[in-house]
């Protein structure tokens, strides 16, 4: 009988079920971006490897890119000086710059980095075609460049890139070298970035005297490593930390472990505050499937009145009236589920256009949750208006009838 009245109803059983459906798809879209989000930035950090370490400009407060007030915290001469620490080794540092980027009539608007002869090392790149820049084209600041996939697709389509002169920020660059294809890391495309020598960057192009940041392979214990290196930089700084406070510190330096953990402790609070926004809605549909069912309760005074009457129990009557909101929630749930599924893998297509390593990614867990989730309205939503459906008086639920 709960699932005739379910069926007979379909328009305003469809209606109970939209809240409970839209809260449901709401979390499983969440939890499948906020996933797969996380584990491209994750891919993007473990691709450093496991020994690497990176110092950046910024107090560990800072937690994130470093600000306009502290962009040359990291000198030059800071980089050189690391590079000769017997504690490190694959020592390379690096210095970016947006600009224009030109063959013949063909432009790109791209970043610059300027870096040196261990980049490949650290970042795990290989050279598809031609060469990296060396130690002697960093000491003559000579003007060469390796090119990203992308960028010798666009600025010289069919034709070798090598040999060939570019302009960059109106000056003439020779390209040594094509990249191998890389992909999206750290949210930048790095197909479509130009490489050039850290010295012709920093005289030539930019005109400073600091770099971005610096990164190094630990050759023993990483975490014995970042001590030493804030105890070297804090004397290079000359900054008194005796407490080991990282907030006095100008600088940050930080491992891709302790990145990764980072990175998961934003990303799990940040997923948590989503989905309780969205249980909002849970909490919206249970509320509007009990409401419904308390009005359905006062519709069919009648009808609960006749069963009685006949010899239901309050058992048979509470029973039925907590069958229908179960029902309602549980096939809310699973449309739901369906919905978010379908959204999420819309969203992973969409969002692949601009990340190709974005990846479509579902839960079990969050399947489970949003399941028993629904489940669960229906049982705590429903127990009020089958508890006073329970209750009428079949005389009197007659009468009022009538």
């Amino acid at each position: 009988m709960a699932l005739e009245n379910i069926f007979n109803n379909k328009i305003k059983s469809l209606l109970t079920m939209l809240g409970i459906i839209i809260g449901i798809a709401a979390v499983i879209l969440i939890v499948s971006v906020g996933k797969s989000a996380e584990q491209l930035i994750l891919s993007s950090i473990q691709s450093l490897g496991p020994r690497s370490i990176i110092i950046h400009p910024g107090a560990d407060e800072h937690r994130g890119p470093p600000s306009p007030t502290t962009i040359d915290k990291i000198k030059y001469k800071d980089y050189l000086a690391v590079k000769n620490l017997n504690y490190v080794e694959d020592v390379s540092a690096l210095l970016t710059h947006q600009a224009v980027v030109t063959y013949q009539n063909n432009n790109q608007n791209t970043q610059v980095v300027g870096t040196d002869e261990n980049y490949t090392k650290i970042m795990n790149e290989n050279v598809l075609e031609g060469r990296f820049f060396d130690r002697d084209d960093l000491i003559n600041q000579r003007r060469v460049a390796v090119i990203g996939f992308k960028t010798a697709d666009e600025l010289f389509g069919d034709r070798s890139a090598v040999g060939n002169q570019i302009q960059i920020a109106g000056k003439s660059f020779q390209v040594v070298g094509i990249m191998d294809k890389q992909g999206t890391r750290f949210f930048q495309d790095f197909d479509s970035r130009v490489l050039m020598p850290l010295t012709t960057m920093k005289s030539q192009i930019k005109g400073v005297d600091y770099v971005d940041a610096v990164i190094l392979n630990a050759k023993g214990d990483i975490n014995e490593t970042i001590d030493d290196l804030r105890v070297f930089m804090r004397k290079r700084h000359g900054i008194i930390n005796n407490g080991n406070d990282l907030s006095k510190d100008d600088f940050l330096v930080i491992s891709q472990v302790n990145a990764a953990n980072t990175f998961q402790d934003i990303s799990s609070a940040l997923s948590i505050f989503l989905i309780l926004i969205a249980g909002i809605s849970l909490l919206v549909g249970g509320i509007g499937i009990m409401s419904i069912m308390l009005v359905t309760v006062s519709d069919r005074t009648r009808e609960i009145g006749l069963r009685k009457a006949l010899g239901a129990t309050n058992s048979d009557v509470h029973t039925q009236f907590l069958i229908e909101a179960i029902v309602l929630t549980v096939v809310a749930g699973v449309l739901g589920i369906s919905l978010g599924v379908t959204l999420a893998w819309i969203a992973a297509l969409i969002l692949k256009n601009f990340q190709e390593q974005w990846q479509f990614i579902i839960t079990f867990d969050s399947i489970l949750l949003s399941f028993t989730i629904s489940a669960m309205i229906g049982l705590v939503f429903g127990l009020y208006p089958a508890f006073i459906a329970a209750r009428l008086n079949p005389i009197e639920a007659l009468i009022k009838e009538t």
